[in-house]
């Protein structure tokens, strides 16, 4: 569960975000690990987890949910989102304002908008999709975590 300060009403004013990765070789745990930091560091309640271990009470509270996998496929062609049928699995994620990511090595293609299309036929409102690359996640996972919780400023 998110452990979060409430305000006077006994509501919490805090943003929640749950992070839900599937990662072959760790790279895109590694890219949940980094987004997750972003937010916390925003003053965002978190939960990062493996799809493997989905917690139903924090996913039905979140305001925002980062879902990520890795691109597979060959250099040139044929891209699209790794461990699909994984990701499948995870709990329909209707009316979740959803962010997708990925991890790649060289070129991610069309893998994004495809992994947004599976996730928008999970009942997903997708709101932002990005590749990260491998080498950079440092600097990439955290940008694109500070670019999207700043567009959640309403």
């Amino acid at each position: 569960m998110f452990a979060t300060a409430e305000s006077s009403n006994g509501v919490s004013d805090k943003l929640k975000v749950v992070v839900i990765h599937q990662s072959r070789t760790g790279n895109t745990k590694r890219a949940a690990e980094l987004i997750g930091g972003v937010a916390e560091a925003a003053g965002t309640a978190v939960a990062v987890r493996p799809t493997t271990n989905i917690d139903m009470a924090e996913l039905a509270e979140a305001d925002l949910v980062f879902v990520g996998t890795w691109v597979d496929g060959l250099i040139l062609f044929g891209h699209k989102p790794g461990d699909a049928m994984k990701v499948r699995n995870i709990p329909k994620l209707w009316n979740k304002r959803v962010v997708a990511f990925m991890t790649h090595a060289f070129n991610p293609g069309s893998a994004a908008e495809k992994f947004t299309k599976l996730l928008q036929g999970h009942g997903a409102d997708v709101v932002a999709a990005r590749s990260l690359n491998r080498r950079r996640l440092e600097t990439e996972a955290a940008d694109f975590a500070a670019e999207v919780l700043a567009s959640t400023d309403d």
